[in-house]
């Protein structure tokens, strides 16, 4: 269940990126809405990779506990 959390979040991060650079090439007036966009993007890709990471390692300590 954390793993697919992680990649929910990873793919909220990835498509506020995708959002941030339309915002910022299609509307110019908008440009630092795109920009806060593409750092929110970033911001939920780094905690989606974390906490993938963190999943990973937790699924592989079960496994090991268990032999």
């Amino acid at each position: 269940m954390l793993m697919k959390n992680a990649l929910y979040i990873l793919f909220l991060g990835l498509l506020c990126i995708l959002a941030g650079m339309g915002v910022m090439i299609w509307a110019g007036d908008k440009f630092y809405l795109g920009i806060a966009l593409f750092v929110l993007g970033l911001v939920y890709g780094l905690a989606g990779t974390l906490l993938y990471r963190r999943a990973k390692k937790r699924a592989a300590t079960q496994t090991d506990s268990k032999e």
